[in-house]
């Protein structure tokens, strides 16, 4: 069932439930006061005020009753009032010192209905003698006259009226828990206090079973919440920490750059210096060094703009169908030169002479350098460096690259952050003066070209990438 449909359901069957209960309430209610308590019983007596009407004459223009009646109501322990239009008595038979000579309408009425509120029962008769209308009240003590009966009798209705407010609570509560409590939660969020807001209510719901009901009803907006506060938490957790990555990362960059501008700078003070006379081989010499320093420089702020274009996706890549046989070995002959390669052992491997991929070739030689260079890099003489190159024609069809190394390996901390941008590493004995993007943009390139990156290693047992390209279909031979 959808979520409008069961909370629509939800809200109805509460209100059936309510209405059901406070009209059972109210039928049990008359029904124990009328059958248990008798309040409302009227003593039937032997002798009935249609008697006494009936035996009422007028003797010179005053009323009176026969001896016959008057010898029932001593009897009977009973007495007889007759009243005029106003209430007031003009006749009255054995009538007891405290009872009243004037009625309102509403007196009859109420002392009718609740013959225990005064002791004594009262019946009324009505009818016209001469003229006038009269009134006729026969009276009798009650012969049971608990006081008890009188307040029930009164404090009933306020009873039902307390236990109707606390139902009206019980179901308001049951309503409007979950929405309180998902209310308060959203408004946690967005005073970024990302988790769910401890509730009583929710906590009673993990040990009674009948509160599950009213929470399973929304079981779909809290899951969506739940994940919603993990999401942003994520995110505000992930920001925090880019946030001082990237401080660490303006610190690196600002003193890699500083460092080569001082070695710049003390050498055009040298060349310009009129105290010393340069011979021309000294003065390339400064030269070179100081455009080994402008590379530098060059390539810290184009890895700087690349990783942000690729991250934006806002780079030109060009593609086209290439070897990645030859591209591995271009790559693979400009990493040998390094002065770091130096005692390090390289093989490369490929199941064809020929594998044509769709690539941009600037691009993806620039992410398998980076790769390979990480390997280079970071790891001590005698490392094996190995490259292998092969068709998977499996389902799906791919391409697929591995670059495989036994050197000092990654902790499980530095494998999670290792292709996040500006990211150097925590060993402290590696070799962290790179800018922090060169892996970061050797994902994102390979990300570009429709392919992905896996990474395996543990400490002391190496490293291993697994790259994987869709395989290029409906191709042509490229000449080699």
């Amino acid at each position: 069932m959808k979520l409008k449909n069961r909370v629509a359901y939800f809200f109805i069957s509460r209100l059936f439930w309510l209405m059901f209960t406070w009209s059972l309430l109210i039928v049990i209610t008359i029904v124990f006061f009328s059958f248990f308590l008798g309040q409302n019983k009227t003593e039937s007596a032997r002798l009935t005020i249609s008697n006494a009407v009936e035996h009422t004459s007028v003797v010179d223009q005053k009323l009176t009753i026969s001896s016959k009646i008057k010898d029932a109501l001593l009897k009977n322990k009973m007495w007889i009032q007759i009243l005029d239009e106003n209430g007031d008595e003009i006749f009255s038979f054995n009538k007891p010192q405290n009872i009243k000579e004037h009625y309102t309408p509403g007196e009859l009425v109420s002392d009718y209905l609740y013959p225990a509120k005064k002791g004594y029962q009262l019946s009324t008769w009505y009818k016209t003698i001469d003229s006038q209308n009269l009134t006729w009240v026969l009276g009798k003590p009650m012969s049971n006259n608990n006081p008890f009966f009188y307040w029930v009798n009164n404090l009933w209705m306020l009873s039902i009226m307390i236990i109707g407010i606390l139902l009206a609570l019980f179901f308001g509560r049951q309503l409007g828990a979950p929405l309180l409590h998902t209310v308060s939660w959203i408004e946690n969020l967005s005073n970024e206090k990302y988790e769910e807001p401890f509730s009583k209510w929710k906590f009673n719901q993990k040990k009674r079973w009948r509160n599950k009901t009213k929470y399973s009803t929304y079981e779909e907006l809290t899951q969506a919440l739940s994940n919603l506060t993990s999401t942003l938490q994520r995110n505000s957790e992930e920001r925090e920490l880019l946030e001082k990555t990237r401080e660490e990362w303006l610190t690196g960059v600002s003193h890699d750059l500083k460092t080569p501008l001082s070695v710049i700078k003390g050498y055009i003070v040298l060349l310009s210096s009129r105290e010393y006379e340069w011979e021309q081989d000294k003065i390339r010499q400064f030269s070179r060094i100081m455009e080994n320093r402008v590379e530098y420089m060059e390539q810290l702020i184009e890895d700087f703009n690349l990783t942000f274009q690729l991250k934006n996706d806002s780079i030109p890549i060009q593609f086209e169908q290439n070897n990645l046989v030859n591209i591995l070995k271009d790559v693979l002959e400009q990493l040998y030169r390094l002065p770091e390669s130096k005692n390090k052992m390289f093989s490369f491997e490929s199941s064809k002479e020929q594998i044509i991929l769709n690539m941009d070739i600037r691009y993806l030689k620039r992410a398998f350098e980076n790769l390979i260079a990480n390997c280079i890099k970071h790891n001590p003489p005698e490392t094996n460096i190995k490259i292998f190159l092969h068709e998977d024609l499996s389902y799906p069809r791919q391409i697929r690259v591995v670059i495989k190394d036994d050197g000092v390996g990654m902790d499980q901390e530095t494998i999670e952050h290792l292709f996040d941008r500006y990211y150097r590493g925590t060993s402290a004995s590696s070799n962290n003066q790179g800018t922090g993007l060169g892996m970061a943009i050797a994902r994102q390139i390979i990300i570009a070209h429709g392919g992905e990156i896996d990474i395996k290693s543990k400490p002391q047992l190496g490293t291993k990438y697994n790259i994987t390209f869709p395989l290029c279909t409906n191709i042509e031979k490229i000449p080699k």
